[in-house]
């Protein structure tokens, strides 16, 4: 975000959780319209008071229905503009216009700016020089502290919007939250649940709040409502563990990301200690967002790839960066190192001067039309600190990419045409055994030295999409298709002969890559692709979800969806155990149309299985009750949650809006829980981007970056626990009761 100077343009904000101001009045124009639809989710940062404005004020974010001032005594001041033309004096001080006021009824605020935001803000007032004040203090939000005792209150903004937090801390009383608005004529909570201030330029909304609590299976909602009392609001909350912290927050949220030309997510991470959100694909738009300052600024070919990185909120674009050369470079694959934190980058390229590989293991293209590539870059996408071409004098393309979690080596996997792909000496298959067979290769951290590479396929065509590493034992695990009927090591395997037009495999190896324990078909009597894998963290067996054409994919009876249901195919997702010896189970899932599945993530607590992929099905099954429960466009996304026996369909939901919707990629937040998809969308309105980091498509096809509840419902349904004080209430109630009714029963006897 670049400078703001107040004072030559006024930029206003709303208020409350989210205050949305409408009056009578000239209407805007339609071009002012769209520029607010189109910068309504943009991160304001908060001013600090160096003395521009009103001594009482001590920080204030202007957006575009007012400005909130927040005093030095933590009251909230929304100076709410008028339909006449603003002046200086409405804009930099609480005591003019129409003003409405909160105050902490029986509370304590102390205004501190957290986080400080790199905007740079200057102020020229007049021709006094001395009264202008340059790089004045800026801050993402600002904490009120702890109001009342064990509630926190901090506060965001947007250009649209002022989101307030409550977090009620173990122990802590919600009914201690009072708040007394001032320079209202009339306070009401309307049918929607929404309440409403009256005021003398028209009616000003609050919206109504959700509320959540940390839970095993990342986060439970709790039902809130505003309790209002005559010119005071609270929250009524539904029952609750009182023994966890309670969350009084805004809603969920999307993001498109992208310019003014063609851009894709492909790929997905979750930073392990900052929870920031990585996310990898391919653009040709030249105006990418967030890339100045990046490792890579500018795009250098045709198209190139990128990486940018956002808050786990999905409302701030830390940074993004190209990451390319002249030619066409395209994006996989995406890891973040478990303790470095350095961000890990593979996919394929045609350029001949890709960034940053000399003194990589492979400094040159190897001379095929592509290679792989894979690159290394810090948290904070500012150094492309390493990279690497990986490949020989065929095609090399299409990497996984996974980092091991214990000895930090890099793995790659993907295609190749070639028959002189480095280092296969010594590998479990050092030789090319058909026309394309699958690699497999490792690396050193620093991607200077690659230690191993070995072959992986049989006679005919093999690809794989996807890698794993097992968290115990460390074995390197692949997943793909393939047409050759002698695919290496399936006997001993869960379906040792291949059954189809082309059958998916997964396959299992050493971390030295020197030896393949065991592989396995997977498929019936049509076509099936395996395009996701992920290891469970507590049981270790192995997950595989794809497209299967088959009707007669195994193992499928008695599963969450036993029977074929599309026309041309349904995603499926099959469990193995590690061993890949036995196919415990595995499902179809799919309507009466097109549904591929594409990615795949097991819950770090409940175990339970997410899968993503697109569907052109408008009768995708589990939808009812989801976050979004009908298909709005040509083809959507979607997310289904299945429990770790894939016996049952738990939620699904579609995401998209009225064009095509398609995701790529999927994450689940460690400590959240949240889940987090991505892909590419045509549409122009995509659900619930209003107040993300980029609110509006910017070109023809864009990115987009979804975040949704564990449950991937609406309204979260999981139940309420009881807390061991509340089971103790209910069992002496019952006690209670039984005593009753035996005494009861005596006198009946006794008459």
């Amino acid at each position: 975000m670049g400078r703001w100077t107040i004072g030559v343009a006024r930029v206003a904000m709303s208020m409350g959780l989210l205050f949305l101001l409408g009056h009578a009045g000239a209407q805007a124009t339609p071009s002012t319209d769209d520029v607010r639809s189109r910068l309504g989710g943009v991160r304001v940062p908060f001013i600090a008071n160096e003395g521009q404005v009103d001594p009482r004020v001590a920080y204030y974010a202007p957006t575009f229905a007012g400005t909130l001032f927040v005093t030095r005594q933590g009251e909230l001041v929304h100076a709410l503009p008028s339909p006449a033309a603003p002046t200086r004096e409405t804009r930099s001080s609480p005591k003019l216009g129409w003003n409405l006021t909160e105050t902490f009824v029986g509370g304590r605020a102390r205004p501190v700016g957290t986080d400080r935001s790199r905007t740079g803000v200057s102020v020229f007032h007049g021709a006094d020089p001395t009264r202008w004040r340059a790089e004045l203090a800026t801050y993402e939000q600002v904490s009120l502290g702890e109001v009342w005792s064990g509630i926190d209150v901090s506060l965001a903004a947007r250009g649209g919007s002022i989101e307030k937090l409550f977090t009620v801390k173990p122990g802590a009383r919600v009914d201690r939250i009072r708040i007394r608005v001032g320079g209202a004529r009339a306070l009401s909570v309307d049918s929607g649940g929404a309440l409403v201030a009256e005021t003398g330029l028209g009616a000003v909304t609050l919206s109504a709040p959700i509320a959540y609590q940390p839970h095993a299976g990342g986060r439970r909602t709790i039902a809130v409502t505003y309790e209002r009392r005559g010119h005071e609001y609270g929250f009524t909350v539904a029952r609750y563990d009182r023994s966890l912290p309670l969350v009084i927050d805004p809603l969920l949220q999307a993001t498109y990301l992208g310019g003014s030309d063609f851009d894709e997510a492909t790929a997905l991470a979750i930073h392990p200690t900052t929870g920031d959100l990585y996310v990898a694909g391919t653009t040709a738009s030249t105006n990418f967002p967030g890339t100045t300052g990046g490792a890579q600024p500018a795009k250098a070919g045709s198209a190139d790839a990128f990486v940018a990185r956002l808050n786990r909120a999905l409302t701030a674009l830390a940074q993004a960066t190209y990451l390319g050369g002249s030619g066409p470079d395209q994006a996989t694959a995406l890891a973040i190192h478990p303790t470095t934190g350095n961000v890990y980058v593979a996919g394929h390229t045609s350029s001949a001067n890709f960034p940053g590989t000399t003194g990589g293991a492979q400094p040159a293209n190897g001379g095929g039309p592509d290679d792989a590539f894979v690159a290394r870059l810090n948290s904070t996408l500012t150094t492309l600190t390493q990279a690497s071409y990986l490949g020989g004098s065929g095609l090399d393309e299409f990497p996984a990419l996974a980092i091991h979690p214990t000895t930090g080596d890099v793995y790659v996997a993907g295609r190749t045409s070639s028959t002189n792909f480095p280092r296969t000496t010594g590998g479990a298959q050092p030789a090319n055994a058909g026309t394309q067979d699958a690699f497999v290769a490792r690396l050193n951290s620093a991607l200077t030295t690659l230690t191993q590479a070995t072959y992986l396929g049989g006679s005919e065509g093999d690809q794989p999409h996807a890698l794993a590493i097992h968290p115990t034992s460390g074995d390197v695990y692949v997943a793909g298709h393939t047409t050759s009927a002698n695919f290496p090591r399936t006997t001993g395997g869960a379906q040792p002969i291949y059954a189809g037009n082309f059958d998916a495999f997964a396959a299992r190896l050493d971390s030295a890559l020197t030896t393949l324990t065991q592989a396995t078909y997977l498929g019936g009597s049509g076509f099936d692709v395996a395009t996701a894998l992920a290891i469970h963290p507590t049981t270790g067996d192995v997950y595989v979800a794809g497209s299967t054409g088959s009707p007669n994919f195994p193992a499928t009876t008695g599963r969450a969806q036993p029977a074929y249901a599309g026309v041309n195919n349904d995603a499926f997702v099959a469990r193995l155990n590690s061993a890949l010896t036995t196919l415990t189970q595995a499902t179809y899932l799919g309507g009466s149309d097109t549904d591929v599945g594409t990615a795949l993530a097991i819950h770090p607590a409940t175990g339970d299985v997410y899968v993503a992929g697109w569907t052109d099905s408008n009768n995708f099954p589990g939808t009812t009750g989801g976050a979004q429960p009908a298909k709005a466009g040509r083809d959507d996304a979607f997310a289904a949650r299945l429990n770790s026996g894939l016996t049952t369909l738990t939620q699904a939901t579609y995401l998209g809006g009225s064009d095509i919707d398609q995701a790529n990629g999927l994450a689940i937040h460690p400590t959240t829980g949240d889940v987090y998809v991505a892909g590419f969308t045509m549409s122009t309105n995509f659900p619930g981007t209003t107040g993300g980091a980029q609110p509006a498509n910017a070109g023809v096809v864009d990115a987009f970056v979804a975040r949704l509840t564990p449950s991937l419902a609406l309204v979260d349904a999981v139940p309420t626990v009881p807390t061991l004080s509340e089971w103790v209430r209910i069992l002496l109630l019952v006690l209670l009761v039984a005593s009753g009714v035996l005494a009861l029963r005596r006198r009946r006897v006794a008459g």
